[in-house]
């Protein structure tokens, strides 16, 4: 029934000749809609819960907590936790965490395909965690929400991926649109962080939607922001060679603050996961943020959103300020990796701008000839300086701050600084917080055709089995000469139980001058190894081997068993083979494809009794993956890949919906295609 009807609604599109574009861009309206409302009943949960549980708004929270008795204040963040541990636990297991990194990695290894329930789920779980003082932010939680409502509209109307893919990017742009009121920096975000594509044909729905939404909160939350308008003020110009220095110097501070959270966050993740592993949510969560319940009756200021404390910041002192930066920087990051749900963009907010007021009260202590005002500049400055060293993503961090003061004269200092923290942190670290858990995981970062060929595939496929192997009380004339024979530079030492115990890099061998026989008997294997030679091993992705081989500048590499035998070595050379011979078959494959449209089939034929063909999707295939049709169970047949007819690109996804007009790139057996094409005629 539920295909009858959306095949009626799409026909219903076709017969109203509603071009793709023009379908995209209702699409990308009602994403900007729903996120909206999403956003509104998400802050309407926060706030009703927060009055439940501490009497008083988000807003008013700091204060209100102050006057609860010790033992509630103590009990309330592992209240709100445990509770939402148990929908994690037993109803929604996406809905905990912050969510991005399980968003990034629906991107790349779902395909974009978010369970639906998650958008309501996780606004309950970040909803009990944020009203109960846990310090994570609603920003996060709703970017997930948006992104979970693009892809359920994708799926409803039974989009192919790479539509399914670009309405989660519209999702999470109208999530942090309507959260921050930057549809600007929605925007960015989503094309830089989300999608990484600037095409136009991404951009477009991608700015309707976050425009909508931006729109959309503006209309029924008039004067909404996410962080107090009046805390901000206005900043003062650059306006000599010493504020230069100092917002450089102040760039530099909050790279290593980022850096600093990036890697807290990342050790304490691989800490916890111990944890994680041995006990369900709803224990294991309460249990970690133990630490924080512990601390934040004595320091109420860490509590919450923390947004009344950015309105009082200016009665307190630099020490206290800079104290509580880096306090709840450090509780931060332990209730990121706990797995609490929340967002961590409001958190970070909160500790650059808290760190900036800090740093900026010392500055004319130190420079009394300086513009007073400059203190608030840093405060200003300091949000986008550590959200761009923490993610890692300047053009965003740049625009949103924008976007929220509307300070044209903040922009010089604010690119300054920003540029600096981001510049340091990508040279300090290879991942950011945003993608730390994809890096923990082993899943490539950089998502681009070329690279996923190096990424996808291992050093198994470029193994050569001979090397040149030595034993370690041979000889440096012996070594030499099995290393002549072979041609090669390196040779690899085992022990009496063949065991690998280093490699020997030979480049001394090319030398004519020394008397190698002379010093022979002095020297052996196990004096010139080196054990910190890097190794490779059969499943190492081919990405890997090649980066070990570049900082090593090494033209080969040994493989190595589980037990630590050699089995072989990888050589550059078979490296840079294999990926051309990839790139050309990949072309090829594209270029039989686009022959094949518009006809019945066209195929490559090879040993007589194989094929690669290109075969037409029918009525029979509309509407049904390739899980569903089981062409390889039935008929034996591989789909090698299917070339989307709504964007002439090609998917190799086993859930994707076969849609007018695909194309089956199929291989097997001749008479096995032909059956399945009579079968499925």
């Amino acid at each position: 029934m539920k295909k009858i009807s959306l095949y009626a609604f799409r026909n219903f599109l076709e017969k109203a000749k509603l071009k793709e574009g023009t379908f995209l861009i209702f699409a990308a309206v009602l994403i900007g809609i729903l996120a909206g409302c999403a956003f509104l009943c998400f802050n309407w949960l926060i706030d009703a819960l927060s009055r439940l549980f501490i009497g008083a708004p988000t807003m008013a929270a700091v204060e209100r907590f102050k006057e609860l008795p010790l033992w509630y204040k103590f009990v309330l963040p592992l209240a709100g936790v445990f509770i939402s541990g148990f929908i994690i636990k037993y109803i929604c297991r996406e809905s905990g965490g912050a969510g991005f990194g399980f968003l990034l990695k629906t991107l790349k290894k779902n395909n974009g395909i978010m369970p639906p329930k998650l958008s309501i789920f996780k606004m309950i779980t970040s909803a009990l965690s944020i009203a109960t003082g846990v310090p994570l932010g609603n920003e996060g939680p709703i970017i997930v929400i948006g992104s979970t409502i693009g892809s359920s509209i994708g799926q409803f109307l039974s989009m192919p991926i790479s539509r399914i893919k670009l309405f989660v990017g519209c999702g999470a742009a109208a999530g942090l649109a309507v959260a921050f009121d930057a549809p600007i920096a929605g925007t960015i975000f989503a094309v830089e962080t989300i999608l990484g594509s600037y095409a136009i044909g991404t951009l477009t729905p991608i700015v309707v939607s976050a425009a909508t939404a931006s729109f959309f909160g503006s209309y029924f939350m008039p004067g909404h922001t996410a962080l107090p308008a009046a805390a901000l003020g206005f900043s003062a110009e650059i306006s000599s060679g010493t504020e230069i220095f100092l917002f450089t110097t102040f760039g530099l501070i909050n790279a290593l603050l980022g850096v600093g959270l990036i890697k807290l966050t990342y050790f304490n993740s691989n800490i916890f996961d111990r944890v994680k592993a041995k006990l369900p949510e709803y224990i294991h969560t309460p249990l970690l943020l133990l630490p924080f319940a512990l601390t934040v009756p004595f320091v109420p200021e860490i509590f919450g959103l923390g947004k009344d404390v950015m309105l009082m910041g200016n009665g307190f002192t630099p020490a206290f300020l800079i104290g509580i930066a880096l306090l709840k920087l450090l509780f931060l990051s332990i209730a990121f990796a706990s797995g609490a749900s929340g967002g961590i963009f409001l958190p970070i907010l909160f500790v650059g701008y808290i760190f900036g007021l800090g740093f900026g009260k010392i500055i004319p202590m130190l420079y009394p000839g300086l513009d007073p005002s400059i203190g608030l500049s840093f405060a200003s400055v300091g949000i986008g300086a550590l959200l761009g060293a923490a993610t890692q993503e300047p053009i965003s961090s740049l625009l949103l701050v924008f976007e929220i003061t509307r300070d044209y004269n903040m922009l010089p200092s604010l690119m300054l600084s920003t540029v600096v923290a981001t510049m340091i942190s990508k040279r300090m670290t290879d991942f950011s917080i945003y993608n730390y858990q994809l890096f923990k995981e082993g899943i490539p970062i950089d998502d681009s055709e070329e690279a996923s060929i190096m990424n996808e595939n291992f050093v198994e496929l470029c193994l050569r089995p001979e090397c040149v192997i030595v034993h370690k009380d041979e000889e440096l004339p012996q070594i030499l000469d099995k290393m002549r024979d072979k041609e090669r530079f390196e040779s690899y030492v085992v022990d009496d139980s063949g065991k690998y115990l280093g490699a020997i890099n030979g480049v001394f061998s090319s030398s004519n001058k020394v008397d190698y026989d002379a010093i022979g008997s002095m020297v052996m294997a196990r004096d010139l190894l080196d054990t910190t030679f890097p190794t490779v091993k059969l499943d190492t992705p081919l990405s890997q081997a090649m980066r070990f081989m570049i900082k090593r500048e090494v033209i080969e590499l040994p493989v190595l068993s589980d037990e630590g035998k050699v089995l072989g070595c990888i050589h550059e050379h078979d490296l840079i083979d294999f990926y051309h011979r990839e790139i050309l078959s990949k072309a090829n494959m594209l270029k039989t494809v686009q022959r094949a449209e518009g006809t019945e089939a066209c195929s490559i034929e090879f040993e007589d009794e194989y094929r690669i063909e290109a075969v037409p999707t029918n009525k029979k295939m509309w509407g049904h993956n390739l899980i569903d049709l089981k062409l390889r169970e039935n008929f034996n047949v591989l789909v090698l890949a299917v070339r989307e007819k709504s964007t002439g690109k090609g998917t190799m996804s086993p859930t994707k919906t076969l849609e007018i007009g695909d194309i089956l790139i199929a291989a097997g057996k001749k008479e096995d295609i032909d059956r399945m094409k009579s079968e499925l005629k």
